[in-house]
């Protein structure tokens, strides 16, 4: 039995194809529309193959900002941060504060890896070291 190509290969397949084939055929609008699609198309694949990594990781930054392992899922430990950064939990010029900035730092990269390479290769090259993540 043949075994059907998996969710991977077929974004693959489909990006190549508008990118490669159909793109540079296209003019105007239609051009702009079609990279929209497939730049669409690659932040969702990239998601898709980052996704239970990427939760991890910013679980374990929750974990290092309070200081034990986080109990429940993501979305939970948003809300928590969330709440405790509104009621002031993390007060200025205090380890605490670092360790939020840090926090806040690491999963803006992160979603910029997924979401918009370019702007943080750019970024890190403008600003050297220091903001490398």
């Amino acid at each position: 039995m043949k075994q059907r190509p998996g969710a991977e290969a077929l974004l693959d397949a489909a990006l190549a194809t508008l990118q490669e084939e159909l793109l540079p055929t296209l003019k105007g609008r239609q051009k702009f529309q079609a990279a929209m699609i497939s730049r669409a198309v690659a932040v969702a694949r990239q998601e898709m193959l980052g996704a239970a990594e990427a939760a991890d990781q910013e679980l374990e930054s929750l974990a290092r900002l309070y200081g034990h392992p986080i109990e429940g899922d993501l979305a939970q430990a948003r809300r928590q941060l969330a709440a405790d950064i509104r009621a002031r939990k993390f007060a200025p010029g205090t380890p605490a504060e670092t360790r939020l900035i840090d926090h806040l730092v690491e999963t803006t990269a992160a979603e910029l890896r997924i979401a918009n390479i370019k702007y943080l290769a750019g970024r890190q090259r403008r600003h050297g070291a220091e903001s490398a993540i």
